[in-house]
C-alpha cells in the first residue's frame, strides 16, 4: 500500500476530488494545501524552496499556498536560526491535525482498494498507475515544447 500512497502524494494524483469523506476538508483548503500539509507532516519542518521543489511548483506559486495556510493557522513561517534569509515552513498544531485527516481518508481508501483485490491484482494496480504516472509525466500537453526541458519532473521509484 505505501507505493500507492507514494504515488498519490508525489504524482499530484488527487483521491480527494473523487472522495465524499473528504467534501468537509475542501471547504477548509485547496487539493494544493492539502497536498503541502501532508508533505509537511512526513517530511517535517522544510525551507520554502525545498518545499516548492517537493511539490513541483514554482516559489512564486507556493509562497501564495504558504501564505494562505499560515493565514488559517495551519503552518508557520520563520527564518532558520542557520541563515535569517531562509524561511522554514512548520505545521501548527492545527495543520498537523488537518494533515493526520488527511492521511486516515487516504489510508482507508487504500485499504477498501486492498480489500477489494488479491494480491496479485493490487500489484498489477500498482504496476499500471505507476505506468501511466510516467506516461502523463512525460506527456503532458499543458507544457509547451520548449518549456519541457525547464520543468522538474518527479522520479517514480517502483
Amino acid at each position: 500500500m505505501q507505493p500507492l500512497f507514494d504515488l498519490i502524494l508525489k504524482t499530484g494524483l488527487r483521491p480527494f476530488a473523487f472522495l465524499t469523506e473528504t467534501a468537509h476538508l475542501e471547504q477548509k483548503v485547496t487539493r494544493s494545501d492539502l497536498s503541502t500539509l501532508l508533505i509537511l507532516l512526513f517530511r517535517g519542518d522544510m525551507t520554502m524552496s525545498g518545499l516548492a521543489a517537493e511539490m513541483g511548483a514554482p516559489l512564486s506559486s507556493m509562497t501564495s499556498i504558504a501564505k494562505r495556510l499560515e493565514q488559517k493557522g495551519y503552518i508557520a513561517r520563520a527564518a532558520s536560526a542557520q541563515d535569517q534569509r531562509v524561511k522554514l515552513v512548520t505545521l501548527t498544531q492545527e495543520g498537523r491535525q488537518l494533515a493526520e485527516e488527511s492521511q486516515r481518508i487516504i489510508q482507508s481508501m487504500l485499504s477498501q482498494i486492498g480489500e477489494a483485490l488479491s494480491p496479485e491484482e493490487l500489484e498489477q494496480f500498482t504496476a499500471l498507475l505507476l505506468k501511466v504516472a510516467r506516461v502523463l509525466q512525460d506527456h503532458d500537453p499543458s507544457i509547451p515544447p520548449e518549456k519541457k526541458a525547464e520543468t522538474r519532473k518527479i522520479i517514480i521509484e517502483e
